[in-house]
């Protein structure tokens, strides 16, 4: 087992679900308390830096999944990769576009991109449970 990519993959996902988490509760309901004229701005603010942290560990995770997909061939590094691609398309199908369409005089938008993101907050959460029990069973395994 490559250690490596399995403390890739693991700090990837945990970390992402910290983000997604304080996205979810803080940064995305937020966006109603900003005022017209502000608006604009914090939404790039939020959009141009929040991508500095999340897209290289974006591809961390990704990576590290095909890799443990390649080097040992099983259903649950299969299931990890096929959920980290959920996450990937309701991220480019789903949030990003809800960004793109945002303004502040779209209400209708802003109660999508929260509703919309729970799903990616469910499914990372879900996986980061699975690899912290993962990484219980290894320990186990081993003592």
């Amino acid at each position: 087992m490559n250690s490596a990519l399995i403390l890739a993959q693991v700090f990837s996902c945990c970390f992402l679900t910290g983000v997604i988490w304080i996205v979810q509760i803080l940064i995305y309901p937020n966006f109603k308390f900003v005022g017209k004229t502000e608006f604009q701005n914090f939404h790039n603010f939020h959009t141009n830096r929040i991508t500095w942290i999340v897209a290289p560990l974006m591809g961390m995770e990704l990576f590290s999944a095909i890799a443990l997909l390649l080097s040992h061939q099983n259903a649950l590094y299969l299931y990890n990769l096929i959920s980290i691609l959920l996450i990937w398309g309701l991220t480019g199908f789903v949030n990003i576009p809800s960004h793109r369409n945002l303004t502040f005089e779209v209400e209708k938008t802003k109660q999508r991109l929260v509703a919309c993101n729970w799903l990616r907050t469910i499914v990372w959460s879900l996986r980061s449970l699975f690899w912290l029990w993962m990484i219980n069973e290894m320990l186990n395994v081993r003592t």
